[in-house]
């Protein structure tokens, strides 16, 4: 899974989604397709979700404060719904192990 690495103030922060801080992001109101009608909701809310897996605890205060200092937002939203399609992804991709199997019986 994508990752991405940010510095700020000489401290290294991992973004990152899984399966669980994606169930905790939807659980606090976001929904990827109302980002473009909702954006001063949903963008703070898909960058705060990647410090979830990494960063607990993190204050939104200086979650904001870093948000504030990056260069290139369109580019970090970007990426960032790359990563949080490709968390979704898991739960359907059939490139799994396969030692489950499953038969449909009427």
């Amino acid at each position: 899974m994508s990752k991405i690495v940010l510095n700020h103030e000489k401290k290294e922060y991992v973004l990152e989604y899984s399966r669980q801080s994606v169930k905790t992001m939807e659980s606090q109101g976001f929904v990827l397709d109302e980002i473009t009608s909702k954006p001063m909701t949903m963008i703070p809310l898909l960058f705060s979700g990647a410090f979830i897996k990494n960063c607990k605890g993190i204050k939104r205060s200086l979650i904001d404060e870093i948000y504030d200092g990056i260069g290139d937002k369109t580019g970090l939203m970007q990426a960032l719904m790359e990563m949080y399609a490709e968390t979704l992804s898991t739960l359907t991709d059939d490139s799994g192990e396969g030692n489950v199997t499953w038969t449909m019986v009427k």
